[in-house]
C-alpha cells in the first residue's frame, strides 16, 4: 500500500496548477523518527474536497472501483477511520495509519 505522502504531494501539486509527475511506489516501512509527520492529523486537516481526493486514491491503489467519492466521514470520531461512499453507492472502511498507510475494506473485500 502506498502512503498517503504520495497522494497529498500531488494535492499539492495540483493545487498550485502543476501537474504531478508520476511516482514510484513509495516502500511500506513505518515510519519510526520522532520528527516524522502524523499523516493521521494531515488527511484531519484536509477540506472534505482534498480529503475525498485522498480517499478515491486509495480506494483505486487497492484496485477497486469508485468513480468519485460523495461522503467520507471519521467513524467513530476522532479515529481515523472513514466511512466512504462513492458515487457508485459502494461503501469502504478506510484506516489511516500514522506512518501514512491507509487499509481499504469494502463489501467486496479487504486489501
Amino acid at each position: 500500500m502506498r502512503t498517503l505522502l504520495v497522494l497529498l504531494g500531488g494535492l499539492a501539486l495540483a493545487a498550485c496548477g502543476g501537474a504531478p509527475e508520476a511516482t514510484a511506489p513509495a516502500n511500506d516501512v513505518a515510519a519510526t523518527d520522532a520528527t516524522a509527520l502524523n499523516f493521521q492529523t494531515e488527511v484531519a486537516a484536509l477540506s472534505p474536497a482534498q480529503r475525498n481526493g485522498v480517499f478515491i486514491r486509495a480506494i483505486r491503489d487497492a484496485g477497486l472501483q469508485c468513480q468519485g467519492v460523495e461522503t467520507s466521514v471519521e467513524n467513530p470520531p476522532g479515529s481515523f477511520n472513514y466511512a466512504v461512499t462513492c458515487q457508485d453507492g459502494s461503501k469502504h472502511q478506510i484506516a489511516i495509519a500514522a506512518s501514512g498507510d491507509a487499509k481499504v475494506t469494502s463489501a467486496a473485500g479487504a486489501r
